[in-house]
């Protein structure tokens, strides 16, 4: 309770005291002692109506009455102050203020007879009546015993008789409070009573008392007994503050039964009051003949509707409780009702059926123990009894043995009484549980067949958002997530799929939604956060509830895409190879005439320096022009390889120091070779430009210093490391590794890398074919490169090159020089005519005699008429018509011994398998030099006829 109340019950006390002490019987006193007393009766409606709001069932009624019979209190003692303070006497005997006075105990007799078994929160029809016949009684008790009297007596003995009947009123009501507390059967009413009757009792001995003294010493409003009158109805407005309601399910407790004693009482209460009345009627003088009779007659009126209502009510429940019978007789479910002591007291056919009795009413009267099984109770008869003890209820599953020897299997509720009893509710369980078992045989194949795919197969709502149902345990293994992980968050499941692909699944969706199949390929995060391709379908089917539903499977395509992309990727580099290889011919024949032209004019311009210096930039330039095209002959893989057994260690070992000098100061270079080392057959100067190339790369990439790792090691790709490189074929190989602790690269970044011309380097520092060169000759030396980098982590170049078991080769010997003239005759074919006209001036001034054919119908036909004559057939290689090598195959044919040298710009599988030189064959690089013109005309003139 608060303090509040408290406090100012308190306060009123203390200024009544103030009043007594200081003003006394004063007109001020009279006035103040008379507000203080009726703001106690206010202060104690106040609190009434508080707890009628807080109430729950009769309490809100009670409370109302209860707080409405004080108001009527203060009312009337606002009437007595007026009669006192204005008027300066008592109010007369016949005075309305004294009738007002005694609705106080009108209203607190209604609420002692309200209905405790309804526990109703609200006053109906039944109450209502019960109130006029309280109101009635209680009118001609106030007519009779004070009213009619006091016109005969003085005003002393009227005052008398007025106590008497008042005191003998509140008697009663206290007497009345406390019966209906003793009767009650729940708690809060019982409660609610037992403070009514101890304020009645206090309220009874302060009013004696304080009337007892008016009577010894007579004395208007204003003394210290005016405290016996306030002093109650603090003590109820504390009591009401203080009060709380029972707990929720108290208030709702069931009705019992009431015995025939109980049924005889209340009967006998309705006729009571008629009764009285009607007695009270007969000792009425004959002047009140009119009143007496009226009066009378509603009571008996009330009485007639109240049995009226009752009947009507007890009918309406009976027709209730019929239906519900004829409900429960019909209903599927067993039912089943026990007394306190276990006999069954009502039983449905279906309960008996279950029990294996045909006939329910000869179960009736029978004890439980009799009629079941004692197999079937026995091993939870006492979780059932501690059950109904704790909660008031058990659930579980039964089985009924029947004396045939079926078996009923059954769910059952249990659940207490109130009088003691139970309600026993059964369902036959048998065939659910046979149609459970069916589905689960049936789940476990289907689970066992769709388990052994190696695909997710899942059963989804419609929608981006849609809850997913099932999820197979592959889920674990493709994605790392459980099948209950995946389940808790599968609303979200679209937040694991690659935001590049959301509109992928939503045009997807969107079609599942028309009722067509779902069929999308998407990037999904794992739980690991690695990301893998999947490709998902599933068709629409009608779920439960004809709900519809996605019945899908999906798999991993990683490896498929990666092979796709792998294989996407060669075809660009092929694409861009042949491109750069086309250009590179013919850029070829033009940097021929410029370098032949060149060197020609540094033999006429000695003697004049200051063209000489001019000339040899050109020269420069053109050699840089060189070097640009061999790397794109490199990436394209279209120069020609003049391949050996090579040992990787000695080209690594050779070019470390060389490579040292080309580091900066805050660069550390580390060098690992692996003994035993297998042996490589490429082309030794390209193995040297792939180890510079990836050196040089790495140092670029080292801003800010750090540490280049060069390694051999012989290793063995197997099919598992195929799998996941598409292009590679199985067997040993010797690896190169180039590691750089740099800035790393993205995967955007390492899917370009080996495109030419794509370079990360600022512009002016490089060409952007260092690794494309390495990409081009790594191919077609027969190995593979793989780059693997991340973004701060450095970069890691693997070179994979096939082993072989021959030996290692020495180094060639180089052919002595010679500046000798020749006599021989040549047959140039050449399709460019300044390259024709160039190679011509060449070796004419060599002293050699040059027949010139533009193409190779004109060599046929030259050859025929100069066949014996001709020494050497000079040819380019891509030329209209036929190419070079078939003209030679021609020629030789009809002239064994004729010689034949090759030249162009590049040779794809004309002259070379794969780029590498068939031996035997001569072969003049483009762009080419006066000088090296000469010497490969010579070398091959003087070497012995090898061609067939």
């Amino acid at each position: 309770m608060s303090r509040k109340p408290l406090v100012l019950a308190a306060a009123i006390v203390v200024l009544h005291l103030f009043e007594a002490v200081t003003l006394g019987t004063t007109a001020s006193g009279s006035l103040l002692a008379n507000v203080l007393e009726i703001f106690a009766c206010g202060f104690a409606v106040v609190m009434a109506f508080g707890a009628y709001r807080r109430g729950r069932g009769l309490s809100r009624p009670f409370w109302l009455i209860v707080g409405a019979g004080i108001a009527m209190w203060g009312m009337a003692n606002l009437g007595w102050m007026y009669y006192e303070v204005v008027l300066h006497s008592e109010p007369p005997s016949a005075s309305v203020v004294r009738f007002l006075f005694g609705l106080e105990s009108v209203l607190i007799a209604t609420a002692l007879f309200l209905d405790q078994d309804k526990d109703s929160p609200r006053i109906d029809a039944e109450s209502a009546l019960d109130f006029i016949q309280v109101g009635i009684v209680f009118f001609f008790i106030y007519l009779e015993y004070y009213y009619l009297p006091a016109h005969r007596l003085d005003d002393s003995s009227a005052f008398l008789r007025e106590m008497r009947v008042e005191n003998l009123e509140d008697v009663l009501l206290t007497v009345l409070a406390a019966v209906q507390a003793l009767r009650a059967r729940r708690q809060h009413i019982r409660k609610l009573y037992s403070g009514l009757a101890l304020y009645l009792l206090f309220l009874t001995v302060s009013a004696a008392v304080a009337q007892y003294l008016q009577s010894v010493r007579p004395a208007p409003t204003g003394t210290l007994r005016d405290l016996l009158w306030t002093s109650p109805f603090l003590v109820f407005a504390l009591w009401a503050a203080r009060w709380r309601p029972g707990p929720a399910a108290e208030t709702g407790f069931l009705l019992r039964r009431k015995t025939l004693g109980e049924l005889m009482v209340t009967n006998t209460t309705f006729a009571l009051a008629p009764l009285i009345i009607l007695w009270q009627v007969s000792r009425l003088q004959t002047e009140w003949h009119l009143l007496r009779f009226s009066l009378l007659g509603v009571s008996i009126v009330c009485y007639a509707a109240r049995v009226g209502i009752s009947q009507y009510r007890e009918a309406k429940s009976a027709n209730a409780v019929l239906t519900h019978t004829v409900a429960m007789d019909s209903a599927v479910n067993g039912m089943a009702i026990l007394d306190p002591q276990g006999r069954y007291v009502y039983v449905n056919p279906a309960f008996a059926q279950m029990t294996g009795n045909t006939n329910p009413d000869a179960m009736l009267g029978k004890p439980w123990r009799e009629v079941s099984d004692s197999h079937d109770v026995a091993p939870v008869e006492s979780v059932i009894r501690e059950a109904l003890k704790r909660h008031g209820k058990w659930f579980g599953t039964l089985s009924l043995h029947h004396r045939d020897g079926t078996v009923v299997l059954t769910e059952m509720a249990v659940t207490s009484m109130p009088d003691g009893g139970t309600i026993c509710v059964s369902h036959d369980i048998s065939q659910r549980i046979s149609a459970q078992r069916e589905r689960a045989e049936t789940e476990i194949k289907y689970r066992t067949l769709i388990e052994q795919v190696a695909a997710i197969s899942y059963i989804a709502e419609l929608g981006t958002y849609g809850q997913w149902l099932y999820v197979s345990p592959q889920v674990e293994s493709i994605l790392g997530y459980s099948a209950d992980e995946w389940l808790s968050n599968s609303r979200n499941w679209i937040d694991h799929v690659h935001p590049d692909d959301h509109p992928i699944v939503n045009a997807a969706e969107e079609s599942c939604q028309r009722g067509q199949p779902f069929q999308a390929e998407y990037r999904i995060t794992r739980k690991d956060g690695a990301v893998i391709w999947v490709s998902d379908s599933a068709v629409v089917v009608r779920g439960s509830d004809s709900h519809p539903v996605m019945e899908g499977l999906i798999v991993d395509i990683t490896d498929r895409k990666l092979l796709e992309d792998q294989l996407q990727q060669a075809r660009k580099i092929e694409a861009v190879g042949r491109l750069a290889g086309g250009v590179a011919h013919d850029f070829n024949n033009l940097l021929t005439i410029i370098k032949g032209y060149l060197e020609m004019a540094l033999q006429r311009c000695l003697d004049r320096p200051e063209l000489h210096s001019d000339i040899r930039r050109i020269e420069e330039a053109a050699d840089r022009a060189v070097t640009l095209v061999r790397q794109l002959l490199a990436f394209s893989r279209k120069q020609v390889m003049r391949p050996k057994v090579l040992d990787l260690n000695t080209i690594v070992m050779n070019l470390d120091q060389l490579l040292r000098r080309l580091m900066n100061e805050n660069i550390e270079m580390k060098t690992f070779v692996s003994k035993d080392l297998g042996s490589i057959k490429a082309d030794p100067s390209q193995i040297e430009q792939v180890i510079m190339n990836l050196v040089v790369n790495a140092r670029d990439a080292l801003l800010d210093g750090g540490r280049i790792l060069i390694e051999t090691s012989n290793v063995a790709l197997d099919s598992a490391y195929t799998r996941d490189h598409a292009v590679v074929v199985p067997g040993p190989y010797v690896l190169l590794t180039v590691s750089d602790t740099g800035t790393g690269m993205s995967a955007e970044t390492v899917a370009h890398i080996f495109e030419p011309f794509y370079t990360t380097k600022e512009s002016g520092r490089g060409t952007g074919l260092g690794l494309s060169t390495v990409y081009g000759i790594v191919k077609q030396s027969g190995g593979y490169v793989w780059v693997y980098s991340e973004l701060g982590k450095g970069t890691t170049f693997k070179v994979y090159l096939p082993r072989v078991t021959d030996a290692v080769q020495g180094p060639a010997e180089m052919p002595p020089s010679t500046n000798q003239k020749g006599h021989e005759t040549i047959l140039l074919v050449e399709d460019e005519e300044d390259v024709r006209e160039l190679t011509q001036m060449v070796l004419s001034e060599r002293g050699y005699k040059v027949i010139e054919a533009h193409s190779p119908a004109e060599a046929e036909r030259l050859a025929s008429s100069n066949g014996a004559e001709i020494h050497l057939l000079l040819t380019d290689v891509v030329m209209p018509g036929i190419s070079g090598r078939e003209l030679a195959k021609r020629l030789t044919a009809r002239f064994p011994h004729l010689r034949v040298m090759f030249m162009s710009g590049y040779t794809y599988n004309v002259i070379a398998q794969n780029g590498t030189l068939e031996e035997g064959i001569s072969f003049l690089q483009k762009p080419f030099t006066p000088q090296l013109l000469t010497e490969k005309v010579r070398e091959a003139l003087d070497r012995s006829v090898s061609v067939k």
